[in-house]
């Protein structure tokens, strides 16, 4: 399996930053909105930077449904077409927040990345991500010699190697060709890969002509969870706890707005990513979304941090990182006082 490059892309990225603006702060801080944060007494940044996330139905939600408009400073989003791509963001500081797997954000802290978990929005779930073949083939075992196309350092690597690994296949038993969404679709149609592990919107475009084998809730019912995380700058954080706290209030009205008015939040899926509501409807209803108290406890009763320590163990073995980072890192990753504030 071919190595994800996640500090070397963070490594780049630093080198452009640098060139343009300078990679050691954060434009957010640069300029200020004159308003403070009433906990630290820290001058409010001009805008706060929030990553949103392709194929996202949390980001979508807070895209149409403005709930990012009332945090107290102005807000600039930014789409993502992967956990990669955020964690680069956030070392260039070009991200202040953004919620993405539990795999990037596990890479992330190997790598030593500069933040924390506040939230979790929810447990992946039902065929948010998928195993997609062709129609010719119509069973994992079949997938052994296959190329297979999946985005590195992301959940779908993370979920395609788990059911491989149930399915009795080795990794060396197929190709694994790195690819982002985009690129999964374009390679499907022209027959370079036979198979592919991804999200929507390519997943919804490949699943029209091939067989769903697998999906994240098969996955889930197996045991194996994968949660999405909601980040914020470590330094951001210390400096403007209350901006941090109402970007959880934020993500809960999300989770409001998906238990109390779930034909809404399929509009709100659907318009944003491109698809039909049809194909939008099982990231609302299947997904497992979790309130603001199953958040805390999530994060502060170690369920977090045991998940994190298993995908840490699962990237070694992958050769993504050299060493599984210390239970103290991974616990220094985790910060469940903002959702408990955003709960009073």
């Amino acid at each position: 399996m071919k190595k994800s490059h996640i500090l070397t892309g963070i490594l780049t990225i630093c080198t452009i930053a640098l060139i343009l603006s300078g990679c050691g702060s954060s434009s957010s801080s640069s300029t200020s909105s004159g308003k403070k944060d009433p906990q630290t007494g820290e001058t409010y940044p001009k805008t706060m930077k929030i990553g949103l996330m392709e194929g996202g139905p949390e980001s979508a939600i807070l895209a149409k449904e403005g709930y990012l408009k009332h945090l107290g400073v102005k807000v600039k989003t930014t789409t993502y077409s992967s956990g990669t791509s955020i964690n680069n963001a956030i070392v260039s500081k070009d991200l202040d927040a953004a919620s993405f797997g539990v795999s990037p954000f596990a890479l992330g802290v190997s790598n030593g990345v500069s933040y924390k978990a506040v939230g979790i929005s929810y447990v992946e779930s039902g065929n948010i991500e998928a195993l997609v073949s062709k129609k010719s083939i119509t069973s994992l075992k079949q997938l052994k010699g296959k190329t297979i196309g999946v985005t590195f350092g992301t959940t779908s690597q993370y979920a395609l190697v788990k059911t491989l690994k149930k399915a009795g296949i080795k990794t060396s038993q197929v190709t694994f060709k790195d690819l982002s969404g985009q690129n999964i679709v374009a390679a499907w149609k022209r027959g370079d890969i036979d198979a592919a592990y991804t999200w929507s919107p390519a997943l919804n475009t490949i699943e029209k002509t091939g067989n769903v084998l697998s999906t994240d809730g098969q996955l889930k019912n197996q045991g194996v969870e994968i949660p999405e995380v909601s980040v914020v700058d470590t330094s951001f954080a210390k400096k403007y706890p209350t901006l941090v706290k109402k970007y959880d209030q934020a993500m809960l009205k999300v989770y409001q707005l998906v238990k109390n008015n779930p034909k809404q939040a399929i509009k709100d899926v659907a318009s944003w990513e491109g698809i039909s509501e049809s194909q939008a409807k099982s990231q609302i209803t299947e997904n497992d979304w979790l309130s603001g108290k199953e958040q805390a406890s999530y994060l502060s009763s170690g369920k977090l941090g045991s998940i994190l320590k298993t995908v840490e163990v699962f990237n070694k073995q992958q050769k993504n990182i050299s060493s599984v980072p210390s239970s103290s890192t991974l616990s220094d990753a985790i910060d469940a006082s903002y959702i408990k504030k955003a709960l009073k």
